[in-house]
């Protein structure tokens, strides 16, 4: 094991730092969180050069990486030990990758503003590629594994950072890049006579700025965990849960266990699961678009749960529903219907679509991606609000989980900022984040291939929905809303989840105010009301119904309709993420439910926490 703890005065520092918000600004302190260890470290990571602090690297959203890779001389016949670093970079922040590099590949290293190289052996043909970097005059991140590179390479002086990877493996280069991010912190040393005809001596970095990769030993949890895991997940594809999904469990900030299972559809060739393949979150996209949206807003001034429907919807004002305060919509104990199938009003008797709200081809006049090969007008949207302004309200009250508020927020954040809703979310958080793959409309960024199809809709759209968001109603408002219409992976949701639990800190940065956190993740009408402001909450007669039999109350989540879910245990500092699309292909499939999956993976990870030392 290489992992230690970091410097007592290094982690004082950094606890400091890490807790030197205000809190109580609004009556809600922070609460408490279960001891987390220090952040993990690797002595197979000496940083030699460090630049103005570079490393680890701050402000993701400002970033243009390029990862570059050099190959080593065949007649070498040594390990390629930076065969994965593309990937691993990719984890933490979306980067281009290049191998060479080719003359071709110089106009996409100009348009970026970091590099990282990997370097193998420290010949002339390294020495050619690090010139060629240096030229670009951008900041370059270069990581050395043989020793002899630092020696008779000196142009390594003028790079921004220089990272002496101490063995040529897989793990150590794993490490590296953690290093660089900050998931973990850099402790190697080089020997006092490398040190004097090199770079000089190493340097320390400080981790848990980001979330680290290791063992489930390392973050505290049973080694056993991955088997049992990959138990629950083998008997849930045999049972036909799901075609396939992926699954993180973290605790202390570290991941602990990331895998893909299965495939992307119930059908003949069908590509697997990989840990790049997105999801569609379903409402999984209310508390990880729309809520945190809402929290940002909070925090800048622009937004109280206590505000009517009236105040935030002028086409809700003079309806009955423009007193409704939002902490009683959050919660979902407004009286508000559950949802509207508002498609169907489209649908005429033979079946075919209304011509004038839906066209093969898009135009100024039909702008809104509805499905492949769909076009939806321009006029939908309104004619939604209209549907939910007109609703009538549930005649009883109490706890009735709804659809309509969230549909709403995204005009209201345009109105609020003078921003779309998706631009908003990805500027606030989820750039921030180095969250790449979290996002609308996947089909404009991602090919079609790495993205998970759900049902075959044989009423609305008429063809397997595949790229485009499952739900009906997110697709007439172009596929952006705040109840549906999320996609991303498993590693990118992580990272929000852990600034969730990280009480809105994450990469050096407060995203959300512990204390606007600590409200939204409260019970403010328990016990009558299980839900928090967005989040679920544990069912209190029953905590197994939508958590786990030993979550604590503190404990918060959601489930997506499509099979996704996550959930947050602060007592135990740790969550579970499982992404699949279980209504592939068809929403009649009701076994994940039904076999517990959800709960039995929350419980497995709480039962495999082990006590702290």
């Amino acid at each position: 094991m290489r992992y230690s703890s970091l410097p007592r005065s290094l982690a004082t520092w950094l606890l400091c730092w890490l807790t030197s918000s205000c809190l109580g600004a609004c009556g809600y302190q922070a609460q408490p969180q279960a001891a987390r260890p220090l952040a993990l470290t690797t002595t197979r990571v000496a940083v030699l050069r460090n630049v103005g602090e570079l490393l680890p690297l701050q402000q993701l959203d400002t970033l243009r990486l390029a990862v570059v890779q050099v190959q080593a001389r065949p007649e070498r016949q040594v390990p390629n030990f930076s065969q994965y670093l593309a990937q691993d970079v990719r984890d933490y922040a979306p980067a281009i990758s290049i191998v060479g590099p080719r003359p071709a590949d110089m106009a996409q290293l100009r348009r970026s503003n970091l590099l990282v190289l990997a370097l193998p052996e420290g010949g002339a043909h390294d020495r050619a590629v690090l010139h060629q970097l240096l030229a670009l005059r951008k900041k370059l991140v270069v990581l050395v594994c043989d020793s002899t590179a630092l020696t008779t390479l000196p142009e390594l002086r003028q790079a921004a950072a220089v990272m002496f990877v101490k063995e040529r493996s897989r793990q150590a280069c794993n490490q590296a890049v953690q290093v660089l991010f900050g998931g973990m912190g850099a402790v190697g040393q080089v020997s006092p006579a490398l040190a004097q005809a090199g770079l000089g001596t190493a340097q320390l970095t400080r981790g848990g700025l980001r979330l680290a990769y290791a063992s489930p030993q390392a973050a505290g949890l049973r080694p056993d965990l991955p088997k049992l895991v990959d138990s629950l997940m083998s008997q849930a594809l045999e049972a036909g849960a799901f075609p396939g999904g992926q699954v993180i469990v973290a605790r202390h900030g570290v991941v602990a266990l990331s895998r893909s299972y299965g495939v992307q559809q119930l059908a003949s060739a069908a590509q697997p699961v990989l840990s790049s393949t997105l999801y569609d979150f379903a409402s999984l996209t209310k508390i990880t678009a729309a809520l945190p949206a809402l929290m940002r807003l909070q925090d800048l001034g622009l937004f109280k749960p206590d505000y009517t429907m009236g105040a935030m919807f002028d086409f809700l004002k003079g309806t009955d529903k423009q007193d409704l305060r939002l902490r009683d919509v959050l919660t979902h104990q407004a009286r508000l219907k559950p949802f509207i199938p508002f498609w169907q009003s489209y649908v005429q008797p033979g079946g075919r679509l209304r011509s004038q709200f839906f066209r093969s081809d898009s135009s100024a006049q039909f702008p809104l991606p509805v499905g492949q090969g769909l076009w939806g007008s321009q006029a939908l949207p309104s004619r939604i609000y209209q549907g939910v302004a007109t609703s009538p309200l549930n005649t009883q009250p109490g706890y009735v989980y709804s659809d309509f508020s969230f549909m709403l927020y995204p005009y209201y954040v345009q109105r609020a900022t003078g921003q779309a809703f998706d631009q908003f979310i990805e500027k606030e958080i989820y750039g921030p984040l180095g969250a790449g793959t979290l996002g609308f409309n996947p089909l404009r960024r991602f090919p079609l291939s790495r993205i998970a199809p759900t049902e075959y809709d044989s009423l609305f759209r008429k063809k397997l929905v595949h790229g485009t968001v499952h739900d009906e109603n997110a697709a007439m408002l172009g596929g952006v809303s705040g109840h549906a219409g999320l996609f991303g992976t498993a590693n990118d949701l992580a990272k929000l989840v852990q600034l969730f639990l990280w009480q809105g800190h994450y990469g050096g940065r407060q995203l959300i105010k512990p204390e606007t956190m600590a409200e939204y993740t409260s019970c403010p009408f328990c016990p009558t009301n299980r839900r928090g402001l967005g989040f679920d909450k544990p069912e209190p007669k029953n905590p197994a119904l939508n958590a786990a039999r030993s979550a604590s109350p503190r404990s918060f989540g959601h489930t997506g309709f499509t099979g996704t879910y996550f959930w947050v245990e602060p007592d135990q500092d740790l969550f579970v993420i499982l992404l699949t699309n279980r209504v592939n292909p068809t929403r009649r499939n009701g076994k994940l439910g039904e076999l517990g999956v959800r709960s039995a993976l929350l419980q497995l990870a709480i039962e495999s926490a082990l006590p702290e030392q």
